[in-house]
């Protein structure tokens, strides 16, 4: 069995165009993300899917792996999905789709987020979770999570959830904020990507729900290490800072 890693990108961001190629520590976003998911050594591979030219380009030249996919798939998801078509991978070979604004991802984020997947053939997915502040609980940018008592994701959404009802009384925890490291086996992968799209993702924005409205379980686990997507340029000039002090950088320059 092999597992991979799939990171979308594409240029045309709609909150900060251009993302993955900005320069973080003189390398482009995407690169950071894709030389650290091949840190892990449960990863037999890691690959770009893009329909973007200019990151094509980029890719090849760089050393890395890259796979073309319509400019029309909206969703990081069903472009990862589109791309692993021609990888010549087994329905049961894993898929990790890691988003291309994860610069600060550690290897044991993916070692962790695949084991569910491995001990329980009812886990249609994955998804990695993380506490929040309370700036995040209220930042749009952050998907926030609410679980069942087995870890199994009940509902997703950008707007402050769990609500507090009563704003006196203290919140009853725990927060969970998404991380965008989300493995498949290969074959729900291809069943993800023909389920028609539910309103509930169409109206949050965010294509778990997908998941989540057909019935499938969607395991939530924590994450073993503290990560920080970029959404703007303060997002990127937080994540430089941090990278500046931040272990895997001093060791391999990414």
């Amino acid at each position: 069995m092999k597992t991979v890693v799939g990171i979308p990108a594409r240029l045309g961001s709609s909150r900060f165009p251009g993302k993955p190629l900005k320069d973080i520590c003189g390398k482009p976003m995407i690169e950071h993300v894709f030389r650290r998911c091949e840190l892990s050594d449960m990863i037999d591979y890691a690959f770009i899917a893009t329909c973007d030219e200019e990151i094509k380009k980029w890719a090849e030249k760089a050393g890395c792996r890259v796979v073309m996919t319509s400019p029309d798939i909206e969703r990081p998801g069903l472009r990862v999905a589109e791309a692993c078509k021609g990888l010549g991978l087994n329905d049961d070979d894993i898929v990790v789709i890691v988003q291309g604004d994860e610069p600060l991802v550690h290897p044991d984020m993916m070692n962790v987020a695949i084991q569910p997947l491995l001990e329980d053939d009812n886990v249609f997915c994955v998804n990695l979770g993380a506490d929040m502040t309370e700036d995040q609980w209220q930042d749009p940018n952050e998907i926030k999570m609410v679980c069942d008592k087995n870890m199994n994701a009940l509902y997703m959404s950008r707007s402050p959830i769990p609500s507090r009802v009563h704003p006196e009384k203290p919140f009853i925890g725990p927060r969970w904020r998404q991380v965008c490291i989300m493995p498949f086996r290969k074959k729900s992968l291809l069943q993800f990507q023909e389920m028609a799209p539910c309103p509930l993702e169409k109206a949050e924005s965010i294509e778990m729900l997908r998941a989540i409205e057909h019935g499938l379980i969607v395991r939530i686990v924590k994450s073993p290490s503290l990560s920080k997507s970029v959404d703007n340029e303060a997002d990127r000039l937080e994540v430089e800072k941090i990278m500046k002090n931040d272990l895997i950088y001093e060791k391999h320059g990414f």
